[in-house]
């Protein structure tokens, strides 16, 4: 087991190497006052760390015809809170946060996110 203060140190190196930023997305509903809700998308952390690499695409028949569908996982500074609740923006596009892991890595946290 690493000393806690290694670790730290492994942490802040590890964002150092991340090449980008993102924005971390979560939802807010407000009653519309008809018994329906408003949902917003406002943003809950800025300009964070991060790596996003793309593992994959498919595509899916929605309504007929097919669409792209493109998954990636990003890599985050560990001590970034993020759920599958979660979206994130990243170049210009946003991805819905399908998983976290929160298991393997002690250096970075990582999830697997889909380019809505």
């Amino acid at each position: 087991m690493l000393p806690d203060a290694e670790l730290t140190r492994i942490r802040e190196d590890l964002e150092t190497c991340l090449p980008d930023t993102c924005n971390i997305l979560s939802l807010t509903r407000t009653s519309d006052s008809q018994g329906g809700w408003s949902e917003v998308w406002g943003t809950a952390g800025t300009s964070i760390a991060c790596r996003l690499d793309f593992i994959g695409g498919q595509e899916n028949v929605t309504a007929g015809a097919l669409m792209p569908y493109t998954t990636a996982i990003v890599t985050l500074p560990q001590a970034t809170v993020i759920s599958s609740q979660n979206k994130l923006e990243h170049g210009g596009n946003t991805y819905t946060v399908q998983a976290v892991n929160l298991g393997s890595w002690l250096g970075v946290k990582r999830a697997s996110v889909s380019k809505v």
